[in-house]
């Protein structure tokens, strides 16, 4: 079957038919994009806002229109001024002009959930398209081609128009994922010519018109839409301290799933904090960065704890014994390990920001999670930890901080990399001091040892509860004929 009659029995529900005859070129059609004609980018926003702000006006009819339709700029005064709103997201114009996700993420965050700031007719708009968002969502169902989507967001465009004819989305989700990537190809060319001529249904030539004429423009910004605004209905329910599972909220479900938002959070927002835990997918306010000054966290004193014990239960059982023909299964402790590279630069962000500039202060250097944390030190060893201190008459290294990401209660179970390993030990055995601080990414609770390398280069091999070693390909020697 052609392409163009796969996409044309997306409309076969009666319902969508009888809507579709009615369709004109000039028909408008409700979407959730807030893009405008003038403003199809997010650098334009942050331009034009400026440009109103210093008074510098051009003479084109929505100028005005299309920021105060938001509610960024106040139309009804003269001269035109930006509203509350408008100054807020200007002063993010030198940080988040050439950052798209966290500059949409922004926005919406002041459009809809900073009270206050919206004029009524701009809540009315905004509003509008946020109930349109949750009506084509709702539509959707969790089917396999639904990532596509969201890795193609010109389908999203799609979507979004043909969510006004009934079961018209189900049947698109329905088809194969062949038939979503041609589609998707089309392009504004291949949509204006798809369904034309005889032997297609009455109006989908010009709804398919209409999609072409929107296929392209700026589509990425549905998506940006999407995720911001299911970030931002996701924050405003977690609590201030602490973590929670995370779910993703009706009707954002029926598209996006954990594991999406998980990857792609962090390219939005540091107000949040996600991480997998092994089990489920967890949230935190927590290890967010506030602006301003934070006060400095309490350290919480931890010590290292050499597993010493010996097995418990019998030496040995007689031959006719129960227990030799019993199942050998124990029952271990849960253990969360998080192995999270993003969490784990979130909590060395954490330290460096609270707790150890009032020690350290220009003295601090970070090499963790760093393009120079391989660049060896004069002792000629990488840093192995994250943080070193400096001499400053000699810039030396006198001493070292190691921060870990950590869940849970105590005891907490960490690994060491072998470089933080050996620079523990080479610590030790030279007399610098190695700290370990624990940061727990769940309640933003600090832990420190501060007698850590000490402490490790006593341990015995009895005493190390676990151990990682490396195992390649045995290597050929070469023998003679």
């Amino acid at each position: 079957m052609p392409l163009a009659e796969r996409f044309a029995s997306i409309f076969d529900a009666p319902a969508a038919r009888e809507k579709l005859s009615q369709f004109g070129r000039h028909v408008p059609l409700p979407t959730f994009n807030l893009t405008a004609t003038s403003l199809r980018h997010l650098n334009m926003w942050f331009d034009r806002l400026n440009d109103i702000s210093r008074g510098a006006v051009r003479q084109h009819g929505n100028f005005f229109s299309d920021p105060a339709a938001v509610g960024l700029v106040d139309n009804n005064v003269r001269p035109r001024v930006l509203t509350r709103a408008g100054q807020a997201f200007l002063a993010l114009r030198s940080s988040l002009r050439n950052d798209e996700y966290r500059a949409e993420y922004e926005l919406l965050k002041i459009l809809y959930f900073t009270e206050g700031v919206a004029t009524p007719s701009a809540q009315s708009f905004l509003n509008s398209k946020r109930q349109y968002l949750s009506l084509v969502l709702t539509q959707f169902s969790p089917a396999p081609t639904r990532h596509l989507f969201l890795d193609h967001p010109k389908l999203l465009v799609l979507a979004e128009l043909v969510a006004n004819f009934d079961g018209a989305i189900q049947r698109l989700v329905s088809l194969s994922e062949d038939d979503l990537i041609d589609i998707k190809r089309l392009g504004e060319n291949g949509f204006t010519t798809l369904c034309s001529g005889p032997g297609f249904p009455n109006g989908l030539d010009a709804l398919c018109r209409r999609i072409g004429a929107g296929y392209t423009r700026a589509e990425v910004r549905r998506l940006h839409y999407l995720i911001s605004m299911c970030l931002l209905t996701i924050s405003e329910e977690l609590p201030r301290q602490g973590a929670a599972r995370l779910v993703i909220p009706t009707p954002y479900c029926n598209l996006l799933t954990e594991a999406d938002i998980y990857n792609r959070h962090i390219r939005y927002t540091s107000d949040i904090s996600i991480w997998f835990d092994s089990v489920d997918f967890q949230i935190s306010t927590s290890l967010a960065l506030r602006p301003g000054a934070p006060a400095v966290p309490i350290l919480r004193p931890v010590s290292l704890q050499p597993q010493t014990g010996l097995p418990g239960g019998r030496g040995r059982a007689p031959p006719t014994d129960a227990s030799r023909r019993a199942h050998r299964a124990a029952k271990h402790a849960t253990v969360l390990i998080v192995l999270d590279p993003v969490m784990s630069e979130r909590a060395e962000d954490l330290a460096e920001a609270t707790i150890l500039p009032p020690r350290f202060g220009d003295n601090l250097v970070r090499f963790g999670h760093r393009s120079r944390e391989n660049i060896a030190l004069p002792d000629g060893m990488v840093p192995g930890a994250d943080f070193y201190v400096i001499d400053q008459g000699t810039s030396d290294p006198v001493e070292f901080i190691e921060i870990k990401s950590v869940t849970g209660r105590i005891p907490f179970d960490i690994s060491l990399t072998r470089a933080e390993y050996l620079r523990a030990r080479q610590c030790a055995e030279v007399g610098l001091s190695y700290s370990l601080i624990l940061v727990d990414i769940a309640t933003g609770l600090f832990y420190e040892e501060t007698n850590f390398a000490h402490t490790l280069s006593r341990l015995e091999m009895g005493e190390v509860i676990q151990i990682t070693i490396r195992l390649g390909q045995p290597s050929v020697r070469a023998t003679a004929a």
